[in-house]
């Protein structure tokens, strides 16, 4: 699995990225003016190429046009009284439903022909008009950090490092719950707790299988950052192009996918991200285990782990829910306690650490402090879990209950 699961992820972006070169990438539109207003104004272009309907054809007859010619993608059809109101719709009709970016295409290029259709019926000067017309880009931008803008985007980041260090944190603490109830059923446990104390078998069931997961974590950077190289290199060349990476930022092709690789390799700090991915999950991973020992060492079986589980998923489960609400507003009062609170932080305090370090997201005191609160919460739940794990590793055939777990963590 340290090689397998790399691989994988690999492989599936680059199965999207071969899929998406499949997708289509020109439509053939026959277009229905009802009112033959807007011949010629309408923008044409060869992805989006417009064939306007014989004019001696009502709507109907183009209908039966459309659904004959087998290449005919779509039928646009602008009513006449499009131009009465700004509440007026026009129809696209498809035989296999257009992309997003053909939608909002169409829907543009209506726009704009119905507002130079009014611009030349109130005889205003079409120069003068496309000057006063503006479109403007919005940069949301740290008044101290200039290079700190459009954080949400950057969020996005943090969710998936949010996710993994969830499925990291969950997957090794669980293995750490069964490998003490497969001792504890095997009674192997009886030799092995003859030589050691309980407390320190814990801990070295803890620490043994946290290493494993660490080092199995570089594998997986080391694994994915070659195979990404090796592999993506070829679908999508420009990516990791010497000309794109020694250009400006500012001086890159501001084309879709250009801006979506400047962002990757200019607007995201990598470094801090890896470092504090290690650092929340070793600490997650640490409070976690510890309470999964202990639930392994209570129970006979697996299946009757069941009750104890859900209230320890559940707050990693919350934070990952909660993530939308933090990235659209990372300084308000609810990110901060998640990302202070040890139960949700690792998962919470990632994405506003993606989302940068400043006033504008999280401040470095609120990064120590989290991690500090995160360590001594492990301490705290660890030394009662081996309360729990010192009793119950040696308790046979009798069913725990909260109200066991209890009684031994007074004892």
């Amino acid at each position: 699995m340290s090689f397998l699961g790399p691989l994988l992820i690999v492989g599936f972006i680059g199965l999207t990225a071969v899929l998406s070169k499949g997708k289509k990438n020109s439509y053939e539109i026959i277009v229905f003016d009802e009112a033959k207003l807007f011949d010629g104004v309408l923008r044409n272009n060869e992805k989006y190429h417009l064939k306007w309907a014989p004019e001696d054809k009502n709507y109907n007859q183009v209908q039966e046009i459309f659904k004959s010619d087998e290449n005919l993608d779509l039928l646009l059809y602008l009513p006449s009284n499009l131009i009465k109101t700004n509440s007026m719709t026009a129809k696209c009709l498809y035989k296999a439903i257009p992309s997003s970016s053909a939608q909002k295409h169409l829907t543009s290029i209506i726009n704009e022909a119905i507002e130079l259709y009014r611009v030349n019926q109130n005889h205003i000067n079409i120069e003068t008009y496309k000057a006063i017309k503006t479109r403007i880009n919005l940069d949301i931008i740290d008044v101290e950090d200039p290079d700190n803008k459009n954080i949400q985007r950057k969020g996005i980041i943090g969710f998936v490092f949010a996710f993994f260090i969830y499925f990291f944190i969950l997957m090794y603490s669980v293995q750490v719950m069964r490998g003490v109830i497969e001792e504890k059923t095997s009674r192997i446990i009886e030799i092995i707790i003859s030589s050691v104390s309980s407390f320190k078998l814990m801990i070295a069931k803890i620490i043994g299988v946290g290493l494993v997961g660490f080092t199995q974590f570089f594998i997986w950077i080391f694994v994915i950052t070659v195979t990404s190289v090796l592999l993506l290199n070829n679908l999508v060349p420009d990516i990791y192009s010497s000309t794109l990476q020694s250009q400006n930022p500012l001086t890159v092709n501001t084309g879709e996918s250009a801006q979506i690789i400047e962002f990757l390799l200019y607007k995201i700090h990598w470094p801090s991200m890896f470092i504090f991915f290690g650092v929340y999950f070793i600490g997650g991973y640490l409070l976690y285990a510890g309470m999964m020992a202990a639930i392994g060492a209570a129970v006979d079986e697996e299946t009757d782990t069941q009750q104890f589980l859900i209230p320890l998923t559940i707050p990693m489960i919350f934070a990952l829910s909660m993530i939308s609400s933090v990235i659209d507003d990372p300084s308000s009062s609810l990110s901060f306690w998640l990302s202070e609170i040890p139960f949700t932080s690792p998962v919470i305090m990632l994405v506003r650490i993606a989302m940068g370090i400043g006033p504008s997201s999280v401040e470095a005191w609120e990064i120590i402090l989290s991690v500090g609160l995160l360590f001594i919460t492990f301490i705290l739940t660890t030394w009662l879990s081996s309360k729990i794990y010192a009793n119950g590793i040696l308790s046979f055939g009798k069913k725990a209950s909260y109200k066991e777990l209890f009684k031994w963590l007074k004892s």
